[in-house]
């Protein structure tokens, strides 16, 4: 009798949570909706100025402030789109639409050359390395760019110093694509690893990687990853410095997690990366 009253009070304390989070996402996605047109009119507003007004802006330092203003307007609309969309995939509302994909190789190099000029800015080398060919996959496509390889190979060219270099390399291993994205950045503390994939976490200010934000960047990369049956996940980058992120991708989107899990216990031991897991 007392665990059936046990058993009840947990099931009424898990909707309850259920419901608390419901609801907290949706006061999320309601806010972050609202702030969306102020953020991108401020940012429409600046371009203008810049586009009428930029030959006849002759003081440096009014084209410097505008320069500032822009770019605080798009970080701070990068960071309202984070957060709807992460209350968008808790609440089961961020629509998961997997397609065939072909040319996956064209695919990745296209988000590749995305970065081309970013990196030359940053004088960083970017190098993607396609190490077989790649079988057809189905995957959002969409959301695994948008969500998940822009939000890696941004922090990897963030963290990496003028001169070092950024490596995209995509093989398929087993049943999996293995897509790695390692930097020369100043790496990730091994205890911190797995809780930056955490909702609204940052890695110890002490530490020399910093991740601006809300820290929800990566941990919208890991529900894309798992909504897709897969798995990423953090290491020290091959060459001994820098960080790498692996994300390991069934090649259909219905693949079950426990294969998943089966190939990446397959892959530490492949890498000699105990703690990957």
């Amino acid at each position: 009798m007392v665990q059936v009253k046990r058993l009840k009070a947990k099931k009424k304390s898990l909707a309850e949570n259920e419901s608390l989070v419901e609801r907290h996402n949706r006061i999320l996605s309601s806010i972050t909706h609202d702030l969306k047109s102020p953020i991108s009119a401020i940012i429409s507003l600046v371009d203008l100025l810049e586009g009428e007004f930029g030959g006849k802006l002759g003081n440096p330092k009014t084209k410097k402030i505008l320069k500032l203003i822009s770019k605080a307007g798009h970080e701070s609309l990068s960071l309202v789109q984070e957060i709807l969309t992460m209350a968008k995939m808790e609440a089961g509302e961020e629509k998961f639409e997997p397609e065939y994909v072909g040319d996956l190789a064209k695919e990745l190099t296209e988000v590749a050359n995305t970065f081309r000029y970013e990196a030359a800015a940053k004088e960083v080398k970017l190098i993607i390395d396609i190490k077989s060919s790649l079988p057809m996959v189905c995957w959002d496509m969409r959301r695994i760019r948008l969500h998940a390889l822009n939000n890696l190979v941004s922090n990897a060219l963030k963290f990496t110093p003028a001169g070092g270099m950024v490596r995209i390399s995509v093989m398929k291993e087993q049943s999996l694509i293995v897509i790695k994205v390692e930097d020369d950045g100043p790496g990730i503390p091994v205890e911190e690893r797995q809780r930056i994939f955490e909702r609204f976490e940052q890695i110890d200010l002490k530490s020399a990687r910093v991740f601006n934000g809300c820290g929800l960047g990566l941990y919208n990369a890991r529900l894309i990853v798992e909504q897709h049956g897969g798995r990423i996940y953090a290491m020290e980058a091959t060459r001994g410095k820098g960080a790498a992120f692996t994300m390991l991708l069934p090649f259909y989107a219905d693949r079950q997690r426990e294969d998943v899990v089966d190939s990446v216990l397959y892959l530490s031991k492949f890498e000699g990366e105990k703690e990957a897991l």
